[in-house]
């Protein structure tokens, strides 16, 4: 018995400092999460990766953060395995993290978020398929390249572009502002990356489609496939001033609204196609179902699950709306969200039958 005690004395001084496990590798946190607001309900995800020896998180719409969980060797105060060791009255500044490690890994988490900023926690769940791919997307962009009001970083194969796309972005710069309405913005920045699956893993999308060439990140923070290997992977000739101003147009829309705020598919890509970058098709009648006259309802475009007829339709939508009721009522409903009753005192079935009215009388043959 005194030996059993013994050997059991020396594995528990071994797991334990202060109560708290021995300090466990940087690499076991690495993995790529599914999370969500509720247990067990994902719906999107967060990488966690190594850069220099040092962790880094990083979750939709947000920026890479450094995370480092020890103070002292052990975890500070704010990061536990069981979250009955949490205070009973939380610091409403503070980020809480519960942490649950299995087979020398971390296998979920949850973390608990400050009330005055979010009324919900985020739970995390291991996704291993695609933890191989936790890695650091931005490895490749050793470039730098700076005007007044963006940073680009990219890497060498498009050193030869970068020049015309800070060029053409300030071309654009103070009219699309005043045209929005707006006094000033914060730099924004521009990640170009140099292959598809870099880029998809930088968006926190791996194995999306590969027309996904391009997303506003957050407010100020643009990433994008090199405009190179867009052209490789399509065929033809990308024009990279037009895309990064496509996404641009997305940046100053997220300026002018809440966070959070979940925009119309038909407005939102609609008035980056129509303001930015480009007309989808020379006209609508090239599309078969409006040839048909099979006109969509706005909550048809909405519900497309390949979400193509957004892009169809969407510059056409915020032409008409444009050239019918004024530049102001299109700033109306950037703060509307696209309620078209509140903003035009239309219901939806009346504007659908200006709309394709529109549409007959200007693009029809």
């Amino acid at each position: 018995m005194i030996r059993l005690i013994s050997v059991l004395v020396v594995v528990f001084s071994n797991l334990f400092t202060y109560g708290q496990p021995e300090k466990i590798p940087l690499e076991q946190f690495v993995g790529y999460y599914d999370v969500g607001v509720k247990p067990n309900s994902p719906f999107f995800k967060s990488r966690w990766y190594l850069r220099e020896g040092k962790l880094y998180t990083i979750y939709d719409s947000d920026q890479d953060r450094l995370f480092e969980p020890y103070e002292n060797g052990v975890f500070k105060s704010h990061i536990v395995f069981d979250e009955n060791d949490l205070p009973a009255v939380k610091d409403d500044t503070t980020y809480y993290l519960v942490l649950n490690f299995q087979a020398d890994k971390l296998q979920s988490f949850k973390v608990i978020r400050p009330r005055s900023e979010w009324p919900t926690d985020l739970y995390g769940y291991r996704n291993e398929k695609l933890s191989r791919l936790a890695l650091d997307t931005e490895f490749e962009l050793t470039e730098y390249h700076k005007t007044g009001h963006f940073t680009i970083r990219y890497s060498l194969q498009d050193n030869n572009l970068v020049g015309h796309i800070g060029k053409s972005l300030e071309s654009r710069y103070n009219g699309l502002l005043k045209d929005f309405k707006m006094d000033t913005l914060p730099v924004t920045r521009i990640n170009i990356y140099p292959d598809l699956g870099t880029y998809h893993n930088a968006v926190l999308t791996p194995g999306a489609p590969s027309w996904q060439m391009g997303r506003v990140w957050d407010k100020n923070d643009i990433r994008m496939l090199s405009p190179a290997t867009a052209k490789e992977i399509t065929g033809e000739e990308m024009d990279l001033n037009e895309l990064v101003l496509h996404e641009f147009v997305h940046s100053l829309h997220l300026n002018l609204i809440k966070d959070g705020t979940r925009v119309p598919g038909w407005f939102w890509e609609g008035l980056a196609l129509y303001k930015g970058c480009c007309q989808w098709t020379e006209s609508p009648f090239e599309l078969d179902y409006i040839k048909k006259k099979k006109y969509p309802a706005l909550s048809k475009i909405e519900k497309d699950r390949t979400s193509q007829m957004k892009y169809d339709l969407g510059f056409y939508i915020l032409e008409f709306i444009d050239k019918k009721y004024g530049w102001d009522k299109i700033l109306e409903l950037i703060q509307s969200n696209g309620d078209i009753k509140l903003s035009l005192g239309l219901t939806a079935r009346q504007f659908e039958k200006e709309l394709y009215q529109y549409l007959q009388v200007e693009y029809a043959k």
